[in-house]
C-alpha cells in the first residue's frame, strides 16, 4: 500500500512539474504566472500532505499507574443505536506490573496517557478490546469510568475498587 501511495504521489509530483516548467500555448505572461503561482501551492501542499501521511508511531506505552492494583468491579452499558442495550457487570484485576485480567476472560496490559488510563488486550475470541479510563474521586471512593471498544461496539463503563 505504502509503495503504491509513493508510485501515485511521484507521479502527481513529475505532472506539476511539468505543468509549471512548460508554458501553455498560446497563453499569455500574466495567465501563465497565475498558472505557476497556482501549481507551486499545489506542490506545495501535496507535499505537506504527503509528509503528515507518512508512518505514525503508536502512542507511547507509559507507566502503570500504582494506585489501580487490585480488584474493581462495575458495569458496562452497550451504547450502540439499536432499541436494546446491552449491560454486563465486569470485574477487572490490576497486577502490579500493568498487566489485567477481566471477568470476561480478557487480558492485557495498561498505563497512562495524559490523565487517562488505556487497557489494551485480547478477548477469549481473539479480538482486540481497548478501554480508555478517566479516574475521580467519589465520597464513597475512587472511581475509572469511559469507554471500551471491543467487537461488539462500544460501552460505558464504571468501575468502583473493591480491594
Amino acid at each position: 500500500m505504502r509503495a503504491y501511495g509513493a508510485t501515485v504521489l511521484r507521479s502527481l509530483l513529475i505532472r506539476v512539474a511539468a505543468f509549471i516548467l512548460l508554458p501553455a500555448l498560446g497563453a499569455s505572461k500574466e495567465r501563465d504566472m497565475m498558472r505557476r503561482t497556482l501549481c507551486l501551492v499545489v506542490l506545495a501542499l501535496s507535499l505537506s500532505l504527503a509528509a503528515c501521511a507518512g508512518s505514525t508511531a503508536p502512542p507511547p506505552q507509559g507507566t502503570h499507574p500504582s494506585w489501580l492494583a487490585g480488584t474493581w468491579q462495575g458495569t458496562a452499558w452497550q451504547v450502540a443505536a439499536g432499541k436494546d442495550q446491552g449491560e454486563a457487570n465486569v470485574t477487572v484485576t490490576f497486577a502490579g506490573d500493568g498487566t489485567w485480567k477481566a471477568s470476561t476472560g480478557a487480558a492485557g496490559t495498561s498505563w497512562l496517557v495524559g490523565d487517562r488510563v488505556v487497557l489494551e488486550g485480547v478477548a477469549p475470541d481473539g479480538a482486540k478490546i481497548r478501554y480508555t479510563l478517566k479516574e475521580r474521586e467519589r465520597a464513597d471512593g475512587r472511581e475509572v469510568w469511559g469507554i471500551v471498544e471491543a467487537n461488539f461496539g462500544a460501552a460505558a463503563v464504571s468501575l468502583k475498587r473493591i480491594r
